[in-house]
């Protein structure tokens, strides 16, 4: 990862893309320290770093000790832009299965999230943050957030899974009506994801007919056809994030951003336009389920993560939503043959 990260910047590369959870935060730092040591940039302003809040750490009492870790193993005396990572404190062990499951795990409860984000908001207005966002949020749990915050308590910017089988258009469209740049993880399907993040139902982007053709067409490999997609969606209205430790690979991912490399047509033949004559190729093909993260009464249904069925305001009003949910499952169980087994 040091090499990685020595070796993007020395290739022009300008936003490190952070987070707690990957557990290389010092690494990152040294990286960033050597590059400034061997002239590849001249000062640490020069970069554009995301640090992300773990799920871990969203008590209020915890954010800022959190933060203090991150700034100190990176290396800086401000982040650029601090993401709370997921909507919910639910954690996992690293590298656990997708069987894994925590019994603590909670669904989103806005008033215990509005906690955190002002704990986060006291960092920025203290200086130690440039920016603040959210990553992986709903629309639901981003609607809650903007309707009970001030204006300089807003989140700046969405990231979220997005990429040509998996492009959340509707969804994409609502944050940036409010002012929120999203930026798109997996960029290019993230074919070296974790083992428990791979599924049956799963699609290859690099591997679609129309992302083979229009690589062959502009003379680029299949991942950039992916990246400059996300470069030029919407009217290069958001951006991506993108991970290699190939040096070939560093440099062909930046090119994406530094220019456009697909035409209207291409562009449109990726998109769609809802007509018949231009389908697209989104296929809703969400690659990160989640399913790690669920809490007892989603009932395994990773879907309930996303798709703003359970969301709740307070505490008590989840409390009473659990024991209503306890007490008919119990029933279900008792009363069906094959959950009973």
């Amino acid at each position: 990862m040091k090499d990685a990260t020595i070796e993007a910047i020395k290739s022009g590369w300008r936003h490190l893309d952070t987070a707690r959870a990957y557990q290389n935060e010092y690494v990152v730092g040294e990286a960033i320290r050597e590059s400034i040591r061997k002239g590849y940039i001249t000062s640490r302003n020069e970069l554009c770093i995301t640090g992300k809040l773990w799920n871990g750490h969203m008590k209020p009492k915890d954010v800022a000790p959190a933060l203090e870790a991150t700034l100190r193993d990176l290396g800086i005396d401000e982040i650029n832009l601090y993401l709370n990572h997921w909507p919910w404190p639910n954690v996992h062990a690293p590298g656990c299965t997708g069987d894994q499951r925590n019994p603590g795990a909670v669904p989103y409860i806005h008033e215990a999230f509005l906690e955190t984000w002002g704990a986060i908001c006291k960092l920025k207005k203290a200086g130690k943050i440039i920016d603040i966002g959210t990553s992986n949020h709903t629309r639901a749990t981003i609607a809650l957030l903007l309707r009970d915050v001030a204006a300089e308590e807003r989140p700046v910017c969405n990231q979220m899974e997005l990429h040509p089988l998996f492009q959340q258009t509707e969804l994409r469209r609502y944050f940036e009506s409010e002012g929120i740049t999203c930026t798109g993880y997996m960029a290019m399907g993230s074919p070296k994801r974790p083992s428990r993040d791979k599924f049956k139902e799963h699609k290859s982007d690099l591997d679609h007919p129309v992302i083979q053709q229009i690589a062959r067409e502009c003379d680029i490999s299949a991942g950039q056809v992916c990246l400059a997609w996300a470069a030029q969606r919407e009217k290069h209205s958001g951006g991506y994030v993108v991970m290699s430790t190939n040096s070939k690979h560093i440099r062909e991912n930046l090119v994406p951003a530094t220019q456009d490399l697909l035409s209207e047509d291409q562009m449109l033949r990726i998109d769609g336009d809802s007509t018949d004559a231009n389908p697209g190729i989104d296929a809703n093909n969400r690659l990160i389920w989640g399913q790690v993260f669920l809490w007892p009464e989603a009932d395994g249904n990773w879907r309930l993560l996303w798709d703003d069925s359970q969301v709740f305001l307070t505490p008590d009003g989840y409390q009473k939503f659990k024991t209503s949910w306890n007490a008919h499952h119990a029933v279900q169980l008792a009363t069906t043959s094959g959950r009973a087994k």
